[in-house]
């Protein structure tokens, strides 16, 4: 591009600022193989369809890859740390450029007929044997510039859980799987040398050691496996020593120096083990209770730093001098559906899973709330005060007091499915698919029955709390004034060619601080923002979504709003300047959940991948 050409390329309006992560995906009964960077620097997972590259010192620094098409099982970086593969349920591989910012694919390769479960590069980033479940073969090894094969990993009858390849050469592979067996591979290229049925139960995890001397496998018999690396003769059994597991055992890995390896396991402890005295160095006890939520599914030795991964998605920091939990690093592990920011500036969100958790803008790290939260989805959350207020898929109304961060004694039940609320000093508004209820101090006061038989979608009260905005699945939007007692008024339009309507069923509506606007998103992606006195509307401009709106708000000086989309776009809209807009396209990965302005140049919004992002913008609309 010449100099002229660079010089008229206009800038982007925007940044993403910071990405505040999701946690790993987890599920019941299967291990998590978690990766590194070759520096020790970076710790690397997957959460659906995202890849998420975490600083290991400090984890509010992330960053993200978003490349897959289905969701991703496993990633693994080169050893020359240029490249990153990563694999997916339907049995795709990418390998892409860690080193730029723009990740450029280089390969893409599909190496099996169902889920990928593990990878392994070998020494000379040349090589990766790929492995998990398919309908003609369980394993694949393929060189990552052409993708042909190199070998041929067979000897198992059911899905291979891990791979692990020697460090040096002779190079060896090793494997383990469903069928309770672990094989041995001389390469490259791989063949077949030897089974081994050491284990009784499933065999869950199996690696090298750094210098190849060693490899170990574990197993949810619970048992501890050590054999020669350049052979695949037994050593010994480890976990015949005092203090084992007493569970079944996840995931294994090494210290840098190959002489310790550490050990997760469903007993909710975390091992380090000296293979030289075959014996317990440390024990980290996750749960006094024995809670399945803390069963420990992954491990990664990364240098200075030993984490452990819980069922429920916390990455815990060991410290290996007094074996205990340094850091316990928290985030959602499901789509984020809910989201609020208090009038300190900390942020709340909800998750599809229940889940509700405080950020700390700053440090860009979650705490999880505290007390008797949901069972079920967390529909809406609003900031009230000191306090943040829900209603959840359990058809319950709670309260979360946010100097303490947990949910205190205010509940109520709310008779049926909550859609969405809005509250201002002691007045709260709930709508529901039967009714709108107003809560005064968190009791009810007041309830109206659908008027028209028409669901509120959306609710919303002005600054002072005495009128309210609400939107129905019929595309009516009406006003209502609400007096000291909590009753709800409509009204009437002086002008009653003046209706306010919507192209869709109305999914959000919000006020501006100043109270002289209402802006009112549909299904359709479509956002009118009407007088909020006369009714009139004012601005039908604000139209390039291309699917559901989910949220709306308002900048402090009303000048301003922002839009987040089940088209997983955001745009940032101007009222002086109504033709004029921000866009920032596929923010989130399937869907924009929430969004709120953080001062007037920075945006934070939440969505489907479970992540909290921050934009700055430079130049606004």
């Amino acid at each position: 591009m010449s100099p002229a050409a660079a010089a008229s390329t206009p800038a982007v309006p925007f940044e993403r600022k910071s990405i505040f992560a999701c946690s790993p995906a987890t599920t019941r009964g299967q291990p998590v193989h978690l990766g590194g960077d070759p520096k020790g620097q970076n710790i690397l997972y997957a959460n659906g369809r995202t890849v998420i590259i975490r600083n290991l010192a400090n984890p509010q620094i992330a960053d993200e890859y978003v490349g897959h098409s289905f969701p991703v099982t496993c990633a693994r970086y080169a050893p020359s740390g240029y490249y990153i593969a990563s694999a997916d349920e339907r049995g795709n591989v990418r390998i892409w450029d860690c080193t730029q910012k723009s990740q450029i694919l280089k390969n893409e390769f599909k190496v099996l007929a169902g889920k990928i479960t593990d990878l392994s590069w070998d020494s000379e980033s040349k090589r990766i044997i790929a492995v998990g479940d398919g309908r003609d073969k369980y394993g694949h090894a393929f060189t990552s510039d052409s993708g042909n094969s190199v070998g041929e990993i067979s000897g198992h009858s059911k899905i291979i859980n891990a791979v692990s390849i020697r460090n040096n050469r002779p190079f060896r592979a090793v494997t383990c799987s469903d069928d309770m067996t672990v094989n041995f591979y001389h390469g490259a290229p791989y063949k077949f040398n030897l089974s081994i049925s050491d284990h009784t139960r499933f065999v869950q995890c199996v690696r090298f050691s750094p210098d190849g001397a060693h490899f170990v496998s574990v197993g949810m018999d619970g048992k501890i496996f050590l054999y020669d690396g350049a052979t695949g003769a037994k050593v010994s059994e480890i976990s015949s020593a005092e203090n084992s597991h007493s569970g079944g055992i996840f995931s294994v890995s090494w210290s840098p120096d190959s002489k310790y390896f550490m050990t997760s396991s469903a007993d909710t402890t975390v091992k380090i083990w000296d293979i030289e005295k075959k014996a317990v160095k440390n024990t980290f006890q996750l749960s006094k209770n024995a809670a399945i939520e803390d069963q420990q599914v992954g491990t990664l030795w990364q240098g200075q730093y030993l984490l452990s991964l819980s069922l429920n998605g916390n990455l815990n920091y060991l410290d290996v001098n007094s074996s205990s939990v340094a850091k316990v690093v928290q985030g959602h592990q499901k789509n984020i559906t809910a989201f609020t920011k208090t009038s300190s500036g900390k942020l709340y969100t909800g998750s599809y899973d229940g889940k509700t958790y405080s950020w700390d803008v700053q440090s860009g790290l979650a705490s999880e709330v505290k007390g008797a939260g949901p069972n079920n989805q967390v529909n809406a959350l609003n900031a009230n005060g000191s306090a943040v207020e829900m209603v959840s898929m359990d058809d319950t109304y709670r309260c979360i007091d946010v100097q303490k961060n947990e949910f205190n004694a205010t509940t109520a039940a709310l008779g049926s499915l909550p859609k969405s609320i809005s509250s201002v000093k002691d007045t709260t508004l709930i709508s529901t698919m039967k009714e709108i209820i107003v809560m005064k101090n968190g009791a009810k006061a007041f309830t109206l029955a659908n008027p028209g038989g028409a669901v509120p979608n959306a609710v919303a009260l002005n600054k002072t709390g005495n009128e309210a905005a609400i939107g129905f699945d019929n595309s009516k939007i009406h006003i209502y004034s609400i007096d000291a007692s909590g009753k709800l008024e409509e009204k009437k339009s002086s002008d009653p060619d003046v209706p306010m309507t919507m192209r869709g069923a109305v999914t959000v509506i919000s006020y501006s601080p100043d109270c002289k606007y209402v802006a009112a998103g549909d299904s359709t992606g479509k956002i009118f923002v009407y007088d909020a006195s006369t009714k009139a509307l004012k601005l039908n401009q604000w139209v390039f979504h291309s699917a559901r709106v989910n949220s709306i708000t308002w900048s402090d000086d009303s000048l301003y709003a922002v839009s987040g989309s089940l088209d997983t776009n955001i745009y940032v809209w101007s009222v002086e300047r109504p033709m004029k807009h921000v866009a920032i396209k596929s923010s989130h990965t399937e869907s924009v959940n929430g969004v709120q302005f953080l001062d007037k140049n920075t945006i934070v919004s939440v969505g489907n991948d479970s992540c909290v992002k921050t934009w700055q913008i430079s130049t606004m609309p």
